[in-house]
C-alpha cells in the first residue's frame, strides 16, 4: 500500500474536521498505484468506516463492511480510503482478484501506521 500525495496532506492536517477517514472504497481496476492518485481506477462501491481500533501504538485501524448484495459479480483488485471531503488517503491494488458471486460479503481493513525516519 502507498499514502498518496493528497493523504500526505491530510495527514499533515492532524486528521481532523473533513480529513478525518470516513468511507472506505472497493473497485475493479488494476491499474498501478500513483502517489497522484485521487481517485480508485474503477470505482463499484464505498461504505462508511464501521469500526476503529487504535489499540496498538502509533496505528490506527479502519474496517468498513460490504454486504454480498452489494458487491455481487464484483471483481476486486482495489481499494481506497476517503475522507467526509472525498480527499483519497491511500490506494490499495491486489496482486491478484477476489471474485465475488453473491454469496460472499466482505470486511475491507486499512492500516496506518506511524513512524518517525532520519534525524
Amino acid at each position: 500500500m502507498g499514502i498518496v500525495t493528497g493523504g500526505l496532506s491530510v495527514i499533515a492536517a492532524n486528521m481532523s474536521g473533513s480529513s478525518l477517514p470516513i468511507k472506505i472504497a472497493i473497485g475493479t481496476s488494476g491499474l498501478v498505484f500513483a502517489s497522484g492518485n485521487t481517485t480508485l481506477g474503477s470505482e463499484v462501491d464505498r461504505n462508511l468506516i464501521t469500526s476503529t481500533d487504535l489499540s496498538t501504538t502509533e496505528q490506527v485501524t479502519f474496517v468498513s463492511n460490504f454486504s454480498a448484495p452489494e458487491i455481487s459479480g464484483t471483481i476486486l483488485k482495489e481499494f481506497g480510503t476517503f475522507t467526509s471531503g472525498n480527499t483519497m488517503l491511500d490506494r490499495q491494488v491486489l496482486a491478484g482478484s477476489l471474485v465475488f458471486d453473491g454469496e460472499q460479503e466482505l470486511q475491507a481493513q486499512t492500516t496506518f501506521k506511524f513512524f518517525m525516519s532520519g534525524t
